[in-house]
């Protein structure tokens, strides 16, 4: 038995009736919207294989938001605030439980993007790279934040991990749809706990004026609309879709989400940094 052998047969023993939240997403059907056919693969490249600069130095890009790996400090920096938060604000031992489960999986991320970055490059694998997007620095003062955090921010891994699957580099395209599925697990552990905070007026009330930080922050994360690198990306076969467009899909869906809550969805101007 290999290590992911052995990781996904302990998985297997961790399962609930609520654990993994991707299970329900995924019962019916693809949960995710459908992306643009991408045209006809041009490039294909597997571990080891020599990478042109330009190619290497965006996959390389690419990885360093991604930042889930073991050797990233920063990312295991993030998991001890994840940690802080169940402990402090969680309000169930349900909820503390659940969010362990969640930390479990993300570790299990970090092993899968360590071996990746050990393929492209030794140095990259060891190097600690603070997470830059606003998002992963906004203050999480309540459940309701944290809820709102996760719903929103890995939501976005998953609609990312979607394009990878036509990746032109095999590693990544061969662990994308496993990443995928988690990533949007752990967006609708965030959802189920906003649908607890929901169900009483006070904390719907505090969700709804919380939108008004998360939102913008969510939809920023797709980056600018007419951000220069992404030609480079989509030409090279690292992306098969732009920011503008995968930002639109994420859009719709959250916004349904949103709605389904009861809550009003906020001005999708309003408060952003990047359009």
């Amino acid at each position: 038995m290999n290590e992911m052998d052995a990781i996904v047969e302990a998985e297997e023993r961790g399962r609930t009736g609520l654990w993994p939240f991707w299970r329900k997403a995924y019962a019916h059907g693809d949960p995710l919207p459908a992306f643009p056919t991408p045209a006809a693969r041009a490039y294909r490249f597997d571990e080891g294989d020599p990478l042109p600069d330009e190619y290497k130095a965006l996959l390389l890009r690419m990885l360093r938001h991604e930042g889930e790996r073991a050797g990233n400090k920063s990312f295991l920096g993030l998991m001890a605030t994840c940690l802080d938060i169940a402990e402090n604000l969680f309000p169930t031992r349900e909820s503390k439980v659940i969010k362990a489960e969640y930390l479990a999986e993300e570790l299990k991320h970090a092993i899968m993007f360590h071996r990746l970055a050990m393929g492209l490059e030794h140095d990259f694998a060891l190097r600690d790279v603070p997470y830059a997007h606003y998002s992963f620095h906004l203050p999480r003062e309540s459940w309701a934040d944290d809820a709102l955090f996760h719903f929103f921010v890995d939501l976005n891994g998953a609609f990312h991990s979607r394009d990878w699957r036509e990746s032109s580099y095999v590693p990544l395209a061969k662990m994308a749809a496993t990443v995928e599925r988690d990533e949007l697990g752990h967006s609708e552990m965030g959802y189920y706990f906003l649908q607890q905070i929901c169900a009483d007026a006070r904390g719907k009330a505090l969700t709804q004026r919380l939108l008004a930080k998360w939102y913008p922050a969510a939809l920023d994360m797709f980056g600018r609309s007419d951000s220069p690198n992404v030609p480079k990306f989509i030409g090279w076969g690292l992306k098969t879709i732009g920011n503008a467009q995968i930002r639109e899909l994420y859009k719709a869906y959250v916004d349904r989400k949103i709605a389904t809550l009861g809550l009003d969805v906020p001005d999708e101007r309003k408060n952003r940094k990047f359009l």
